[in-house]
């Protein structure tokens, strides 16, 4: 895999020491070579992430919500009075940092934290109505993604690339 570098180039002042060090200094029109990298899956999964992660941003910066955001909604919706505890085994997360992003939630009166019934100890998370409303704009968005994303594939192979990737998951996740 290459990447071509588009730039301007600047006539260097002076001998030929100046015009090699401008040289290196300054970026060229030669393509960019990744070596083995586009050949490994881990690079390709992160770029495609990444890609994926931007354009979402970018598509929903008017709702003031992240990718991360949008992961916890979408737990919180098909699992009310899920607890915290239960959300950072999921997200493989400490206690503390994923107790951040449920704060930021809680301020924006999308999510409602009380403690459990069960096991006063823990807490347990509902989706308020601000945050279904929000939760349903977001889900628009990533629905038209998924669409995009569909129309690059082959009949077969989304649930081909959802078994592999899962199967990919598993690998690390022991």
């Amino acid at each position: 895999m290459t990447l071509n570098k588009s730039s301007t180039k600047k006539k260097a002042k002076g001998g030929t020491k100046n015009m090699k060090a401008t040289r290196e200094a300054a970026p060229d029109d030669r393509p960019i070579n990744f070596g083995p990298l586009s050949s490994y899956l881990g690079y390709q999964i992160r770029q495609a992430q990444t890609a994926i992660f931007r354009d979402l941003a970018a598509s929903t910066a008017a709702l003031s919500v992240t990718p991360g955001e949008y992961g916890l909604l979408s737990l919180v919706d098909a699992n009310p009075g899920i607890s915290q505890i239960d959300l950072a085994q999921v997200y493989k997360l400490d206690k503390s940092t994923l107790s951040l992003a449920v704060s930021r939630l809680t301020k924006r009166g999308l999510v409602k934290r009380t403690r459990s019934r069960i096991d006063e100890r823990y807490y347990t998370l509902w989706l308020l109505e601000p945050g279904h409303r929000l939760l349903q704009r977001v889900r628009a968005h990533v629905e038209t993604q998924e669409r995009s994303m569909d129309s690059v594939l082959r009949r077969g192979e989304r649930e081909q690339m959802l078994d592999m990737l899962q199967r990919i998951s598993q690998v690390f996740s022991r």
